[in-house]
């Protein structure tokens, strides 16, 4: 469901590290989700109940994650049932930290570029506000009785036109919160947007370079375990959070279960670029796809940080051109009151 709750990439990637250092330390998996029920939030302390007690009924892992529901992401849930059945679970929450860590230092890259652009709209909203108040408090005339001054035109003046101000501000807010919730959780209508977006001049690429660098990652890791191909390659192109990848994953599976090798199988999709589908032919026939993935994944890192920056930079022009739009439409909106009182005036 949408309001269901899911661990956000922050306590997530804590939790993978405590869990490693714990797991590798030598202590139970149940003794170790019996802590973590005490830690974090309240929806991250019930999930880690339920696999507490699911575990202290004798089941295993694997099987007591999907008690927790969506809480958990996909790619997290497979490669905790792999490295449980193949006994690497410690290098397996390693692993996951390094993807989530690295995740998480983009978001906080591309977030950063944005810090003082955002101070800038938060500003120009700020001054408006105090102008709507302000204009409650200024009579025409040195009236006390006369009308009230309406410089901005939108009948928006003092106290209540302040509240009704703030609440279209909480409320594009709101709308704001559950865009970007419905898109990190890949409902159905933002999947079209984000096709649509990758279509973009410029911003398109640059979205296409941070999905493959994240489908490179997830490839080390898959293919780093003895997932079966039929799920690993599907979980990698799902790893992307982008619908342009994530739907092909049956097809892929599909022709990996027909016979055909990796290579073959996501070339046929169309979506990834030649010089990556030429390293994982390579890796493939030369035995070294894991060594191969884990170099294209560097550079594929290297080249989302150039990404983000395009990104932040792009976003920032946008925050800035409404920035410049607000304080264009002040100064007609201005202009218009000072030529009306003029005219009033002659």
């Amino acid at each position: 469901m949408f309001f269901s709750s899911r661990i956000h990439l922050k306590p997530l990637a804590q939790l993978c590290h405590r869990l490693a250092m714990a797991t590798n330390a030598g202590l139970e998996d149940r003794r170790i989700w019996r802590d973590e029920a005490e830690r974090g939030s309240s929806a991250q302390r019930r999930a880690a109940a339920v696999i507490r007690d699911e575990l202290a009924q004798g089941n295993g892992l694997s099987d007591a994650l999907p008690a927790t529901g969506k809480f958990f992401p996909p790619l997290f849930r497979n490669l905790i049932e792999v490295g449980e059945k193949t006994g690497q679970l410690g290098h397996t929450y390693q692993q996951l930290t390094k993807h989530y860590e690295k995740t998480l230092s983009a978001r906080r890259a591309f977030f950063g570029r944005l810090a003082w652009p955002a101070m800038q709209l938060g500003l120009a909203l700020f001054v408006i506000g105090l102008l709507i108040w302000i204009m409650g408090i200024l009579p025409v005339n040195n009236s006390s009785a006369g009308p009230q001054v309406d410089m901005l035109g939108f009948g928006w003046i003092g106290t209540s036109g302040l509240i009704k101000y703030l609440n279209l501000l909480v409320f594009i807010a709101i709308v704001g919160l559950l865009c970007f919730e419905a898109l990190r959780r890949g409902v159905g209508w933002t999947r079209r947007l984000q096709r649509v977006a990758l279509k973009i001049p410029i911003i398109g690429g640059a979205l296409k370079t941070l999905a493959i660098a994240r489908l490179t990652w997830a490839l080390q890791l898959v293919l780093d375990s003895s997932m079966d191909l039929r799920r690993a390659l599907p979980l990698a192109l799902d790893s992307t959070g982008n619908d342009y990848f994530a739907r092909h994953g049956p097809t892929v599976a599909r022709r990996i279960e027909q016979g055909q090798d990796i290579h073959t199988a996501l070339q046929a999709t169309g979506t990834l670029p030649t010089d990556l589908l030429d390293h994982i032919a390579v890796g493939e026939q030369s035995g070294r796809l894991v060594e191969t993935m884990e170099q294209q994944s560097t550079e594929y890192q290297e080249r989302a940080g150039l990404a983000i920056a395009i990104l932040a930079q792009f976003a920032g022009y946008a925050v800035w051109l409404l920035v410049a739009m607000f304080i264009i439409t002040m100064i007609f909106r201005l202009f218009s009151f000072y030529t009306d009182q003029l005219n009033s005036l002659m």
